[in-house]
């Protein structure tokens, strides 16, 4: 009750403060004919004697502005915008009034636009206290990395060596495609974002805590991919070749047609990479006569990915229009691996030496289809969105082992396991607004979820007295597991003055199904759950304040939950637990930003309270296996501080700065360990791009991270050091690029393993540097560009 009402008075304090009276001119700007709101026009305070710049801002997306702040007297308002006629009225503002001017309509000349290039320099990251938008260059596509590395560039987001992603440290992270759920973004997530080209992404969108409207689930928040899909009207398009080091190659294919209320997208993208891995393991076992064990393990791949997406929207009327659109993604790759295994006993004399091959050809092809209407009433943001989204992964891997012994001496022995997983997604949304006045509006909808997947494991092991291979009943299985999610959501928002709130909550209804065809066992389970969330939020001259509450949930997938351990290392196993309960999290955030002309400062406070939360745990199964699985912790909690600060000087330089210091503390006394374990952690992203001529642009970026705490270890941290340049030839028709990832060969990934029974440590390395020449010119019957940004390849 206490802390209650201590949370009561500093929303109090924080609304009475926000709310004092101050003097402000708000309206909203419209086309004179179409009575359409103008998003983007500039609006200018200007002093009347001399009619000097006071104050300059631009509209939101229904048309708004609001200067506040504003002292006693008489003014000019000046609204302009590309192609229209420029307008300038009196106002005079009184003493604590808030005055709104309301409508003023501007008047498009024809003509204006002909032979008009625009340049617009489109800040690289946009931050808000709740949010982070990476804006991968919209028209000018010459980015010759994958998602993956611009994912690394993101603030509050890190990429580790293996293409897994965490945000703010948690690697519990919701990724979705255009705003929904992609069945590519499960398992295989890691592999498909270091495969999904740069050159198809519009931008990256980071919700660290997000409003009852988004799923609750990802501990630390939302990444939204956004794919590209041009809106400029005429015939407009791209195309991008990139060739790199070690016979890499990478090309891509934009093309949009509008030729007025049907707007035609497509994109096709192609990506051959190759892969070199080194990984060293070193155990000590103090409960086998083999004390000591070491692993040398060299990967090569190949992996070849397509991506492809073709759509169409269609504005009926002024209230209705619909869209159709569908894309695919294959993805094929052969692994060829050799690890070379050595046993020492006490004495460290050599006891087994053999080599075991893996040879894996894998296949994956995605499938996906939506369809959406919209229909705006007449109220101005009254609207009712109703979309649907279905989608078929299919993946196949298919491994060959061969164990060959030089000491003792003795036959080659062989194995397979063919590994066939198909995951079907269908996901429905309505989502209805409804303004409330001016300045309240209130938001409601359902979302479904129905996820089938079915994973089918067949091992065989080669009998030499048959000559032939045989089923292995004991890496046989398959695996069934449904997963239905239905929810609903509602939201109210209001502003009033510089103060503004947002409640809301969403619940829902989950049921769980698992069928262990193998073991002819079915496990069942179902729950309801109430995520509320609350933002609050303060506006001022130049700062804005916010302080955000949600709960979130993260539940286990159909591989977090299948039993049956992967036989890809018989000494090495690993496997998902049925009893996993989803993990429950409490998440607040307090946040701060400044901004000035050249400078941005954001700073934010947030901490995380999880019950239930996931972790990895390695176990002993006999004299020379292990079994890593996953389990629930007592609880976990982590604090952090984020500072992410941005210079520009609009000519020469420009900077994007984030750190992120966190502080762990896991308690596992549920699995034994008796002692709570805490560990602060560092990691920092730096982005500086350097304009050397107009059309010459140097960049450099680094990673900097320190060691991440686990129950029964640590993982190390890192650094790498990446460069690029573009040359922009032919007024910007054609753009010449140059990058080189991991230039001074510094990425690694080194993990240890510390338990009363073993001691490991392994470290895992990528071949470098990466380096890409690409070209990318762009046609179109608009012409407009916007400063990109160079990618780099740091996925291992």
């Amino acid at each position: 009750m206490q802390y209650l009402r201590i949370k009561l008075s500093i929303i109090l304090v924080l609304f009475s403060f926000c709310t004092k009276a101050q003097n402000s001119i708000a309206g909203i700007i419209k086309d004179k004919s179409s009575k359409k709101n103008i998003e983007f026009a500039t609006v200018s305070l200007l002093n009347p004697g001399d009619s000097a710049e006071i104050n300059t801002m631009v509209t939101d997306r229904k048309g708004k502005f609001h200067f506040v702040n504003i002292p006693a007297g008489n003014y000019l308002l000046k609204s302009s915008f590309i192609g229209y006629e420029q307008t300038i009225s009196k106002v005079k503002v009184s003493a604590d009034q808030q005055l709104d001017v309301g409508v003023i309509e501007i008047f498009y000349i024809p003509g204006t636009m002909k032979d008009v290039t625009v340049t617009s320099k489109r800040s690289l990251i946009n931050t808000s206290i709740d949010r982070k938008i990476y804006n991968v260059d919209q028209d000018i596509i010459a980015q010759t990395g994958s998602a993956s590395d611009v994912l690394k560039n993101v603030p509050s987001v890190e990429v580790d060596i293996e293409g897994n992603v965490s945000l703010r440290g948690s690697g519990d992270v919701l990724i979705l495609i255009n705003g929904r759920p992609s069945p590519l973004m499960g398992k295989s997530k890691a592999e498909v974002l270091q495969q999904l080209p740069a050159n198809t992404i519009d931008r990256i969108e980071v919700i660290t805590n997000p409003s009852a409207r988004f799923k609750p689930d990802g501990t630390a928040g939302i990444i939204n991919i956004v794919m590209k899909k041009n809106i400029k009207r005429g015939l407009n398009g791209s195309i991008t070749a990139n060739a790199g080091n070690r016979n890499r190659h990478n090309g891509n294919v934009n093309l949009a047609y509008k030729p007025g209320d049907v707007n035609i997208f497509s994109t096709l993208s192609i990506r051959k990479d190759k892969r070199i891995r080194t990984s060293l393991l070193e155990r000590t076992d103090f409960e086998s006569a083999s004390l000591y064990y070491t692993e040398l393990t060299r990967s090569t791949a190949r992996p070849l990915s397509y991506f492809g997406t073709i759509g169409a929207d269609y504005e009926i009327n002024e209230k209705n229009s619909i869209g159709l659109s569908g894309s695919f993604v294959k993805r094929k790759l052969v692994r060829n691996d050799i690890s070379q295994r050595s046993f020492y006993n006490a004495n460290r004399s050599l006891t087994t030496a053999a080599d075991r091959l893996r040879y894996d050809p894998e296949s994956e092809k995605e499938k996906e289809a939506s369809a959406y209407w919209q229909h705006n009433f007449k109220k101005e943001g009254h609207e009712l969105h109703v979309e649907f989204n279905t989608s078929v992964d299919d993946e196949t891997e298919d491994n060959h082992y061969t164990d060959i012994y030089y000491f003792p001496l003795q036959l080659r022995s062989f194995d397979n396991t063919l590994i066939k997983q198909t995951d079907r997604q269908q996901n429905i949304t309505t989502d209805y607004a409804l303004p409330l006045g001016e300045d309240a509006q209130m938001e409601a909808g359902y979302e479904g979820n129905f996820n089938q997947i079915d994973i089918n494991f067949i091992g065989e092991i080669f009998d030499p007295v048959q000559s032939k291979f045989i089923n292995d009943a004991t890496r046989t299985n398959h695996f069934i597991y449904k997963d239905y999610q239905h929810a609903l959501y509602a939201t109210y928002q209001k502003t009033i003055d510089k103060f503004s709130y947002s409640a809301g909550v969403r619940v829902e209804q989950v049921y769980l199904e698992g069928n262990l065809l193998t073991l002819d066992s079915t496990f069942r389970n179902k729950y309801f759950n109430i995520y509320p969330t609350l933002h609050l939020a303060c506006k001022l001259k130049k700062t804005e304040v916010q302080l955000n509450y949600s709960r979130r949930v993260n539940r286990p997938d159909g591989d977090e939950l299948n039993p049956f351990p992967e036989y890809r290392d018989p000494r090495n196993l690993s496997a998902g637990n049925p009893t996993l309960l989803p993990e429950l999290i409490h998440s607040v955030e307090l946040g701060f930003k400044w901004k000035n002309k050249n400078f941005s400062f954001v700073p934010s406070l947030y901490y995380r309270y999880k019950e239930n939360g996931f972790t990895s745990i390695t176990y002993k199964i006999n004299d020379s296996a292990l079994l890593t699985t996953q389990q629930n912790l007592s609880d976990e909690s982590s604090a952090g501080l984020e500072l992410i600060f941005s210079a520009k000087d609009n000519k020469f330089f420009n900077a994007n700065i984030s750190s992120n210091l966190f502080y762990t503390t896991i308690n596992a006394k549920d699995l034994g360990f008796t002692k709570k374990k805490s560990i602060l952690t560092i990691s920092t992203n730096i982005n500086s791009t350097f304009t050397i001529t107009k059309s010459t642009l140097f960049q450099l970026s680094s990673n900097i991270r320190s060691a991440r705490l686990t129950p029964q270890g640590k993982v190390y941290g890192n650094f790498v050091l990446n460069t690029g340049m573009r040359q922009d030839l032919f007024n910007k028709k054609l753009s010449l690029i140059l990058t080189a990832s991991d230039i001074l060969k510094t990425l690694k990934q080194r993990s240890e393993l510390n338990a009363a029974f073993i001691k490991q440590n392994t470290l895992n390395r990528r071949d470098a540097p990466v380096i890409f020449l690409g070209a990318s010119y762009r046609f179109g019957s608009v012409k407009k560009t916007k400063e990109e940004n160079l990618q780099f390849d740091n996925g291992l």
